[in-house]
């Protein structure tokens, strides 16, 4: 049984990663990408790698956050584990619908020891302060996107600001949605100082990826005062509206439009389409650099702490200083 057990995971662990890199291949086919090498010039080189430093930079914040929100619930991970679970999680979000990640998730938490009700109740909470994190943070924008309805993201902020102040308020939403799904959340334990920490951790990165969003358009040539509430808020409310279209993966081509939209206001046309493909090209190729980095991090470390555990037990095959080492130990 834990034969079959072990082969069928190895299977469906093949499958997932075909699967992401089909939903990949597909979310960029039709691209026409021309239009963002006009951008990589020798003057914008330094841009284009300061903007990578800072998608990095809020993918691995975003990564704590979720972290964060484990612990609230019981669940330390060591930061590498965790990193690995989120980040290949976050790769499922190129196939088409929600649904993958969070099954993705439970899949990998599971072998840590983590139910699937907690990762459920975590992915929940999780997209309950993305979403009012980035509508609060788009609010800067509002007016280039909604126009005369951009009054309306003054909910998220207050929304946000009292579950700053009540973190139990997002627990709460958490199981109206886990009962949607026919989920039996987990309660989160402690006084909600990860939900807090959480919430700190998102803010910080819906502004680094905002950042990477005003080094390209200050790049194509657009004023640096004038386009950096517009860059910012522009990149975290197309981000989420975007997001809406589950059937399209990760909102390619929604999220273009609505961020040149965004931007029609400190570039031209076609120098805001530039910079929203190349913020495209950008996000992409960080995502997935920085999850084949964590992967294989983490699995190098796996693998030493294997070894590690297996010489410790047979301390004959080390060297007579080596194995006085481990006997001592």
């Amino acid at each position: 049984m834990a034969r079959f057990t072990g082969r069928w995971r190895t299977v469906t662990g093949f499958l997932l990663v075909c699967g992401i890199v089909g939903g990949v291949v597909w979310a960029v086919r039709g691209q026409d990408w021309s239009g963002a090498r006009t951008l990589v010039t020798a003057r914008t080189v330094p841009y284009l790698f300061a903007a990578a430093a800072l998608n990095v930079t809020a993918l691995l914040l975003a990564m704590l956050s979720w972290r964060c929100l484990l612990i609230d619930l019981g669940h330390r991970l060591a930061p590498f584990a965790a990193a690995r679970v989120y980040f290949l999680g976050v790769t499922a979000k190129y196939l088409p619908g929600r649904v993958w990640v969070v099954l993705t998730q439970i899949r990998l938490a599971g072998d840590l020891g983590v139910g699937g009700g907690t990762v459920v109740t975590a992915f929940l909470l999780n997209i309950v302060l993305v979403l009012l994190a980035g509508l609060s943070v788009g609010a800067l924008a509002g007016p280039e996107i909604l126009g005369r309805w951009g009054w309306l993201l003054v909910a998220p902020v207050v929304g946000l600001l009292a579950m700053l102040v009540w973190p139990n308020l997002v627990p709460r939403t958490a199981t109206v949605g886990a009962r949607l799904i026919r989920r039996r959340p987990t309660a989160p334990l402690g006084d909600g100082i990860g939900t807090r920490m959480a919430i700190g951790f998102q803010l910080a990165c819906w502004l680094a990826s905002g950042l990477h969003l005003w080094l390209l358009a200050v790049a194509a040539g657009a004023p640096p005062e004038r386009s950096l509430p517009v860059a910012v808020g522009g990149f975290a409310l197309a981000t989420m509206l975007s997001n809406v279209v589950i059937v399209v993966p990760d909102g390619v081509a929604v999220r273009e439009l609505l961020l040149a939209t965004a931007l029609l206001s400190v570039l031209s046309f076609t120098d805001a389409a530039t910079v929203a493909l190349a913020s495209r090209v950008v996000s992409l190729l960080t995502e997935l650099a920085t999850a084949a980095v964590v992967l294989a991090a983490a699995g190098a470390i796996r693998r030493y702490g294997r070894s590690v555990r297996q010489l410790s037990h047979h301390p004959s095959d080390l060297p007579d200083s080596h194995q006085d080492s481990v006997t001592a130990t």
